[in-house]
């Protein structure tokens, strides 16, 4: 099948998406969908992009890429917090600021005085389903470790873990590119509502201060304490996204390299034997089935990417899966391989001035996760009635569920 036999939104596609980003890579690596933005698909091109802010930008609400809102969704977004550029939609110089900001909660020193309380976390959830025999991998792991991590960092209730899902679920769901119009309503009030909560845990933050990110963020100054605080939408859509980055790409990590080992037994028996190599698990499962397959940027001029003019203006999405599948860069790359000596050189995490900024903590999850699960668990079997389905979107890769059998492991 050639690039035009190919629609990026058929559930086809996105069930697999891999043969079509074979076909843009070799027949037009820089190719205008039928939805009207750049497909950029080939490792070196997405790198170019990612790292020249002077000539993409990040400034495009993703609602622009649905077209425009009913009347309805209007008034539900319009009970929201205005829109503000802090992170995944700025540019530097602005971009920069806010960055410094959060960098400081992610700090590779920092996230590893973070691990006892993840491996603490993780080994709870364990706890709570070992003797059963069978476990339900995303809704009994692989929420719950990253989801209550960052709300503990940011110093929520546990308690309220649950909302704090369901949040995170209707912020990424209209990524998908394939919401009704009532789903898209129902996504705007869950915002609403998230930020109602919010604002009450800001408050609370700025008339008692805490030893956690939130407080940190609250009493925070821009421009290395000279500057401003942040303004309470700021304050929000920083939080908002912390909460979806914190949970959501792990939770996917976790879940597609468990079911990437079982699929591939040989790499199962190479971990099992050297655990040594669950680090490097962790890229190439990245690498493999990245939970991000794809984001925006906007051609501030008109620019040449492989012998392609893309005019000012123009919408872009640098296909981080595709560029990850590229024998290019990753020889024999649809092969999942846990010793892959470069799989740390994925875009998993993009790169340039957006790189995720919670890598380090996503890595240790990650590998804090399968030491966990491995260490504990023996003779994991993908269950007979797994129904094998997806959550369907352009932008995010993962399962909706994992359904497992084991024994409990003896020492």
């Amino acid at each position: 099948m050639g690039v035009d036999d190919y629609f990026l939104l058929d559930p086809n596609v996105l069930e697999c998406p891999y043969p079509y980003y074979e076909a843009l890579r070799t027949e037009a690596p820089v190719h205008q969908s039928q939805l009207g933005f750049w497909l950029v698909s080939r490792y070196d091109d997405v790198m170019a992009v990612v790292r020249d802010p002077e000539r993409f930008s990040s400034q495009m609400p993703f609602a622009t890429m649905s077209g425009e809102p009913s009347e309805e969704l209007r008034a539900a977004m319009a009970e929201s917090a205005p829109p503000v550029d802090t992170l995944l939609t700025n540019d530097p110089p602005s971009h920069t600021r806010y960055r410094a900001l959060v960098n400081k909660a992610f700090t590779p020193k920092r996230v590893g005085q973070m691990e006892g309380d993840i491996r603490h976390i993780a080994n709870q959830l364990v706890d709570a389903f070992v003797a059963d025999g069978r476990v339900e991998l995303v809704s009994q792991f692989a929420v719950g470790l990253p989801l209550t991590v960052i709300a503990d960092a940011l110093g929520v209730d546990r308690a309220d873990m649950a909302d704090f899902k369901r949040w995170s679920d209707d912020s990424v769901a209209p990524l998908s590119g394939l919401l009704t119009e009532e789903r898209k309503v129902e996504c705007a009030k869950s915002r609403v509502e998230m930020q109602r909560y919010m604002r009450e845990r800001i408050a609370e933050r700025r008339g008692e201060r805490r030893d956690d990110l939130l407080s940190d963020l609250v009493h925070a100054r821009l421009d290395e304490g000279s500057g401003e605080p942040l303004t309470e939408p700021e304050l929000l859509n920083v939080i908002e996204q912390l909460l979806v980055a914190g949970n959501e790409t792990t939770t996917k990590l976790i879940t597609s390299g468990m079911l990437l080992l079982l699929q591939n037994p040989d790499q199962m028996a190479r971990v099992r034997a050297e655990p040594e190599l669950i680090p490097n698990l962790v890229e190439e499962a990245l690498r493999y089935e990245s939970p991000v397959q794809m984001l925006f940027r906007v051609a501030k001029v008109d620019v040449e990417i492989a012998g392609v003019t893309i005019p000012a203006g123009s919408p872009l999405m640098v296909m981080y899966g595709s560029a990850n599948r590229d024998d290019a860069r990753f020889e024999a790359a649809d092969r999942f391989d846990v010793s892959r000596a470069n799989a740390r050189v994925h875009l998993a995490f993009g790169q340039g001035p957006h790189f995720c900024v919670g890598a380090p903590l996503a890595r240790v999850e990650g590998r804090v996760g399968f030491e966990t699960l491995l260490g504990r668990l023996d003779d994991i079997t993908v269950a007979d009635d797994n129904p094998y389905e997806r959550e369907l979107s352009m932008i995010l890769r993962g399962w909706k569920s994992l359904h497992l059998t084991f024994k409990e492991r003896t020492a």
